[in-house]
């Protein structure tokens, strides 16, 4: 979903392994456009591996080779995703739990029917009543798409750029960055902060609000964990 206008790109998958959220995040970009940034929760799929934290996954490293900053909600708080979290209980109760599918692909053509009836008339409150797509015509916008063409790369290294964790300090002072702990400094218990792991010179940089407070060495591994 994109913030500004609300629109929304639905791509249906079997599964959520990392070489599937990938395929459907290139479409995406064909289809709607580059973002800046890329608001993600910490599954599994979208981060890497738990056993090799400094391996940035299949979808990090597609992020950072596009010029998208992938940015990662604080654990364990879903209500920062509320825009989307919202319209996938829309689409659950208003969509997939109102018909019966007779396959796989059946389901995929009737989402973007879904998709495209959104965008066009669902009228939000919070944009004064338009639809998304009235929203973006009228700010005039014109995204930056990939090309049709553009395939998968293969990512074997890791693209230089910010990876960014918004974290909670709480008062065991831990700082966790994909399951590495790092302690940080009693004035930032109970303190929101804004980790960014910077790829091209192996730092991760630790901000409250626009001060940098802190930096670690963060030597990255470039092989590619499944």
């Amino acid at each position: 979903m994109d913030l500004l206008s609300h629109q929304v790109y639905i791509e249906s998958q079997r599964t959520k392994q990392d070489r599937q959220i990938a395929s459907s995040l290139l479409r995406c970009w064909k289809a709607v456009g580059l973002p800046d940034f890329l608001q993600l929760d910490n599954e599994l799929s979208f981060r890497g591996s738990n056993r090799y934290p400094r391996s940035p996954g299949l979808v990090i490293r597609l992020c950072l080779y596009f010029g998208v900053q992938p940015v990662f909600i604080p654990i364990r708080e879903p209500w920062r995703n509320a825009s989307i979290e919202k319209f996938n209980d829309t689409y659950n109760k208003k969509f997939f739990r109102r018909q019966w599918f007779a396959s796989y692909a059946m389901l995929k053509r009737q989402s973007k029917n879904f998709q495209r009836f959104h965008n066009r008339h669902h009228r939000y409150s919070c944009l004064n009543g338009k639809t998304p797509l009235e929203v973006i015509e009228k700010a005039g916008f014109k995204p930056i798409k990939l090309g049709s063409n553009t395939k998968l790369p293969v990512l074997e290294s890791i693209p230089d750029g910010n990876i960014i964790l918004i974290r909670f300090i709480r008062s065991d002072r831990i700082l966790d960055i994909f399951g590495e702990k790092f302690k940080v400094s009693k004035s930032l218990v109970y303190s929101y902060v804004k980790a960014v792991i910077v790829t091209k010179i192996h730092t991760l940089q630790l901000y409250l609000g626009e001060e940098l407070v802190d930096t670690f060495d963060y030597t990255l591994t470039s092989d590619l964990i499944a």
